[in-house]
């Protein structure tokens, strides 16, 4: 096993903020693509047989570092300082129109919800949860984020159980 190219791509996976790809590492390093994922699946495998705190896992078509599931709880009580504020119900039913509707504009998950969502959908950017992801006819559209899927602890959206056709169509909603 190449330290070298082991020791880049660590250092690449900490300072990536999205799931890196292959092809980009290999870019980035100089190696070949075949390389680079022996590497990060002997990395993988090694954080996982030594119980590391650190993850290496493929999702949404990339690498990435985590924190161990195990960990979770004293992860989240360090970085919320304790201070741990559950969503309300009109959060978590907006978080799972905005899921299983994205991309969707804020006034299509108004119309979903029958309520107005301004403050809701503000609440759960500044989470993270959600983002802004263009626009459609003038209007901001959202979806969800990777620290949603991290929170649920999934690796993609295919994983939400398939409620989508219980939800009305958006296009038959009007728009406030």
């Amino acid at each position: 096993m190449s330290t070298k190219l082991r020791s880049e791509l660590e250092s690449l996976l900490l300072v990536s903020d999205s799931p890196a790809s292959v092809s980009a590492l290999a870019a980035a390093t100089g190696a070949s693509d075949d390389e680079v994922l022996t590497q990060l699946r002997a990395l993988a495998a090694e954080y996982s047989a030594r119980s590391s705190g650190i993850d290496v896992r493929e999702v949404d078509g990339g690498w990435r570092l985590y924190t161990r599931r195990e960990n979770s709880p004293v992860v989240e009580k360090f970085v919320t300082g304790g201070s741990h504020s559950k969503l309300t119900k009109a959060a978590m039913e907006t978080l799972a129109v905005v899921a299983y509707r994205q991309p969707v504009t804020r006034s299509q998950v108004s119309a979903i919800r029958g309520v107005n969502v301004d403050g809701v959908m503000r609440t759960l950017t500044v989470r993270g949860l959600i983002r802004e992801c263009g626009t459609e006819q003038g209007a901001i559209l959202y979806e969800t984020t990777e620290l949603f899927l991290q929170h649920l602890g999934i690796d993609s959206l295919d994983r939400l159980p398939n409620l989508a056709p219980l939800l009305p169509e958006v296009d038959q909603i009007d728009e406030f």
